[in-house]
């Protein structure tokens, strides 16, 4: 059960106290019929003042009958009961009512309120009240419920705006949860594809060159290349899988910087004549100790991409150049490629694209476009950590 606030404990109690008092200065002496009765309302006010909170509507209208029957046990009777304070119970009920409740209790309560005033039990008195008094408890009235229901607009508009900020956030996040899966599912497709297409493209020309030449020795040259370009496509995709399954917390999918020389090679075994400038193994583990993972991850995949489109798109001898080098002054990795053949692109419509979105998301620069009698990828990538400047 809730309990009463203290202020209405308070009143109450001040309430009770009035009870009392009247109790030992009339009833003691006299106890009469019509006291014990005057008596009575007097506590039953004090109650509904202790409830006019947790029960507003049945402490609004207790108040009201209770004083209805002062007013008419002090017009029938002779007996003088004087004026009690008790009377100002109308308007903290009105106050509640019109603060809390809806508007058609708040004006009802108003306007019972004003009828009371004209039959008050200070019309009751010896003299009655003048007209001076009975306006005035009728502008007490109307200032009560003008305070109380001004304060309940207030409390309304902000508990609109709470709901309507509190909308806008749900559709904030689940905006931002939305762009997060997309994000996350071009992110697996760049993956994916970088992975796969790079190894099946190998695969692809390794096998259509044993089919078409035919010897032993070809062949078993062709299978072996396959053999490696399918065993390194399924580890990168088993490091994928164990990412997604939140299986391999900090693993690194192809972030190794030493795979450059196995894609280098990879190419020249698909028949590329591939001039390749690459740092030495040493200033490799340099790099692969001081950058990020996002920017090695980003130089493997624009190698891998880029040669394999050779592969794809510069024909049975294509020739092509590499080159890896690190810019001291902008702090960033420089990779370009350039081919042969001047019509180069991806059918899938991933490739490229999916380069320059992942250089993008690195912090870095990407372009990719004719060049000369030839066809120029390069990118420029950031290789300082936020977090170790």
């Amino acid at each position: 059960m809730t309990r009463p606030p203290i202020a209405d404990v308070a009143l109450a109690a001040c309430g009770a106290a009035l009870s009392a008092l009247y109790a030992v200065i009339v009833l003691v002496p006299s106890p009469a019929w019509h006291g014990v009765v005057f008596f009575l309302l007097h506590v039953g006010l004090s109650v509904a003042l202790l409830v006019r909170s947790t029960h507003r509507r049945a402490s609004f209208v207790a108040t009201y009958a209770l004083l209805a029957g002062m007013a008419a046990l002090m017009s029938g009777t002779s007996i003088n009961f004087g004026v009690s304070p008790i009377i100002l119970c109308a308007p903290l009920s009105l106050y509640k009512v019109a603060r809390h409740d809806p508007t058609a209790w708040g004006v009802s309560a108003l306007l019972l309120g004003i009828a009371g005033a004209f039959v008050s039990p200070l019309n009751q008195v010896p003299g009655g009240a003048s007209g001076g008094l009975i306006a005035l408890m009728i502008l007490g009235m109307v200032g009560t419920y003008l305070w109380a229901s001004g304060r309940r607009r207030t409390e309304l508009a902000h508990v609109d705006a709470l709901a309507r900020a509190r909308a806008e956030h749900e559709r904030e996040a689940g905006r931002r949860v939305a762009q997060a899966e997309a994000d996350e599912r071009a992110r697996i497709a760049r993956e994916i594809h970088d992975i796969v297409a790079h190894s099946l493209a190998v695969v692809n020309v390794q096998a259509s060159t044993a089919l078409a030449v035919g010897t032993e020795a070809h062949m078993r040259d062709s299978l072996a290349g396959v053999r490696d370009s399918s065993k390194s496509a399924l580890g990168e995709l088993r490091s994928l899988v164990s990412v997604l399954r939140d299986d391999g917390a900090g693993v690194e999918v192809s972030g190794d910087l030493h795979r450059l020389a196995a894609l280098v090679e990879a190419a020249r075994g698909a028949g590329v004549r591939l001039d390749a400038d690459l740092p030495d193994e040493q200033e490799l583990a340099a790099w692969q100790s001081r950058w990020p993972a996002s920017a090695r991850l980003a130089v493997v995949r624009v190698v891998q991409e880029g040669l394999s489109n050779v592969i794809k798109h510069g024909g049975p001898s294509p020739d092509a150049m590499l080159r890896v080098i690190e810019d001291g002054d902008s702090d960033s990795c420089r990779v370009e490629i350039r081919n042969d053949a001047r019509t180069q692109g991806d059918s899938s419509g991933f490739g490229l694209p999916g380069l320059r979105e992942r250089v993008t998301l690195a912090g870095g620069e990407f372009d990719a476009g004719p060049d000369g009698a030839g066809f120029l990828v390069r990118a420029r990538i950031p290789v300082i950590s936020k977090e170790n400047p």
